[in-house]
């Protein structure tokens, strides 16, 4: 009676055990679909910031071209200000030489 009553114990402890076996498989499976969720949301989010961080950097390097381009067209209308005042005054010097020559 005695060896009955111990195998209706095993077999009610390899019940408990196969209980706790099938649970901590369900626990298993619930961390590993969270820890999916979260390294998804995770790379979801360092997306949107890189998208993010990509766009200021557009951005800051606009403006910053803007200013050369600007720096660029100023320089170059200064430039061809110069020029064209130095060629104007080659003209009236070149006017005066021919005058020289034609007049005595």
């Amino acid at each position: 009676m005695e060896e009955i009553e111990f195998l209706n114990s095993l077999r009610e402890k390899e019940k408990e055990l196969d209980s706790l076996i099938q649970n901590t498989k369900l626990e298993a499976q619930q961390i590993k679909e969270r820890a999916v969720k979260t390294a998804e949301d995770m790379k979801n989010s360092f997306y949107k910031e890189i998208k993010k961080l990509k766009e200021k950097y557009i951005e800051e390097n606009k403006i910053q071209i803007e200013r050369e381009r600007e720096a660029i067209i100023d320089k170059a209308r200064k430039e061809a200000e110069y020029i064209k005042n130095k060629g104007l005054e080659n003209i009236k010097k070149g006017v005066e030489l021919v005058i020289k020559a034609i007049l005595p």
